[in-house]
This record gives structure tokens, sequence and C-alpha cells, in this order.
């Protein structure tokens, strides 16, 4: 139901969804680049302000002496009086209580790079998983775009939360509830990009009627009782998740083969003979056929949907009804 909506809504929209999904894809794209660089970014510019002795400090004004003082304890720099922060304040800001080392900010660019390479490597499946690279209609377009924005703010918030350095508790959590909710969004938003694909069909023969028969090519067959079936055969293997379709011919009271290479016609050959050996062994070898009542002086196509065999009428946009 949900499907037919989405497609009814593309064909109404029209260009102004393309434009719109177009916009919202390439902002994703971009806001995923962000998140992928700025980190790696920020990493090569902290390397080079620390070989050149630049460092980020809290500062304050002394309330005893008046002078403007580098937070690095409880105590002013210049008069070693309290500075008097409060607890809260220091979990909040995350103050520094020590002078940080250099094999302390090594560790801290080790695991920064390892992070990034992380999400980056989390990036390319993600984006090889959802199709990013190849959407389908505009509305699958528009909706991988909304979930790369969300996948995007997944990787700068969570990045954030799990930062080393000096950052306070409220913040960190406040970056997590975020990435959270990112991936919420995320969710929903692949599901009605899956809902928005529209459905895949292969084309594995056409034929013709005419008279009581039907043509196949340069191929006659008589059709007694109007009907024809086309022989397939389904390989499965429900461990590896296997799939495929065979075509093999169409049957009449005569059985005519479609035309194929020799190595082809050996492959399938062999197949038929040893379905028995190959089912005991994991792959499932069936020899199906789809069968359909045909009026005279039509074209039919025979195709292959969601794993599925059909035949239909050239240009209807649903499938005959069959038996096998």
């Amino acid at each position: 139901m949900l499907r037919l909506l989405f497609q009814s809504l593309e064909q109404s929209l029209g260009s102004s969804l393309s434009q719109a999904a177009f916009v919202i894809y390439w902002i994703g794209v971009m806001l995923l680049a962000y998140a992928v660089l700025v980190p790696v970014y920020r990493i090569v510019m902290d390397y080079a302000a620390a070989r050149r002795g630049l460092e980020q400090h809290w500062v304050m004004t002394c309330r005893n002496c008046g002078n403007v003082t580098l937070v690095r304890g409880r105590l002013c720099a210049h008069c070693d009086w309290e500075l008097d922060i409060p607890w809260t304040l220091k979990r909040w800001a995350a103050l520094p209580t020590r002078h940080r080392g250099k094999w302390a900010r090594r560790l801290k660019w080790a695991g920064h790079l390892f992070g990034s390479a992380g999400f980056l490597l989390l990036s390319i499946w993600v984006i090889t998983a959802i199709g990013a690279l190849s959407p389908q209609g505009e509305l699958h377009r528009l909706f991988v775009g909304f979930a790369l924005m969300a996948w995007a703010a997944v990787g700068w918030f969570g990045g954030r939360m799990l930062r080393l350095g000096p950052r306070g508790l409220l913040p960190r959590v406040g970056d997590g509830l975020v990435a959270l909710a990112a991936m919420g969004a995320m969710a929903i938003a692949l599901f009605l990009a899956d809902a928005a694909r529209p459905i895949s069909e292969i084309q594995l023969a056409r034929f013709t009627t005419v008279k009581g028969v039907a043509r196949i090519g340069e191929d006659l067959i008589p059709l007694p009782q109007g009907e024809i079936g086309f022989e397939y055969l389904q390989l499965d293997h429900e461990l590896l998740g296997y799939h495929r379709i065979v075509s093999v011919g169409f049957s009449s009271g005569e059985r005519v083969p479609l035309p194929r290479n020799a190595i082809a016609l050996e492959i399938v050959n062999h197949l038929r003979q040893h379905a028995v050996g190959y089912t005991n062994r994991g792959l499932t070898v069936r020899l199906r056929t789809e069968h359909i009542v045909v009026s005279p002086d039509q074209s039919y196509e025979v195709i292959q949907r969601e794993g599925q065999v059909l035949i239909r009428r050239v240009g209807e946009g649903s499938p005959s009804v069959g038996r096998r």
C-alpha cells in the first residue's frame, strides 16, 4: 500500500519532486563528507599547533590580584590565591587540572584517527548497503538524502561524545542523545526509502500469439487449449541466501527451448540431471513451470520480479494471474 502511494506521488509531483530530491540528496552527501573530513582536518591542525607550541586553555581574572591567569588548577598562577571555581562548573567545562604531556597528546591523536577511520569504513558500508550511489527514482533519492543527513549527524555528535580530551559530562550526554535521535531518524528514512524503491524487473523472454499458435523468435508452438507454459530452473541455497532463475523454454504439448550457447546449454542440462545431488548438498534445484491462458493477437513477456516468475501482456503494469 505504501509503495503504491509513493508511486502515485512520484508521478503526480513530477519535476518539483525531482528538484527537491536533488537538493536533499546532495546536502546529505556534503554533510557526510563534512562529518568524515573535518575530524581529520582538526587532528592535522592540532598536530601543527603542538609543533609550534600553541595550546588552548581556560582563562579567568583572579579576584585577589586582578590579573588574567591560566586555569590549570584551583590556584592563581600569579598570587597562589584560591580561584574558587565551583565543582559543577569544573564538571561542565571540564577544566584541566594538570598539563598534558607529549605522549598523552599522541595517544589522543591516535584515538581520533582510529575513530575517524572506523566511521569512514562504516560510512562506505552504509552507502553500499542502502544503494546511495545509484538511487532508484526521485522519492528513493529523497529519502536516501535524509538518511545520509541523519548518518552524518550520528557520526558528528557520536564523535563529539567519544572524543578524547577535557570535556564536561553534560555536553557528552547531550551529544549522545542527539546521536541516538539521529539513528532513529535514519531508521525511519531507510524504511521509507525501501518502500519508495521501485520494484525491479528482469525480462526473461517474450512471445506473441497468432491464430492458436505462439511465435517465439522464429519458432511456432501450437496452443491447442489456448495455454502456454514457461519452464525454468529455480536455484536456492538457504544458508548463503542464494536465489537464481535460469530460463529453460516454453511448452504446450511440445517443448521449445530458448536459444543458448553450448556452454550455457550444458550447464542447464547438468543441473537438471544432477538436481537430487545438488539438493542433498544444500543447493535446491527445482524445475518449475508458469502457465497462463493467452488471447490471440497479443504480445506477452516473461519477467522476474522479487524472485518470482510472472507472465503478462506487454504494457501491463500488474502481473497476470497464473498457476504453477
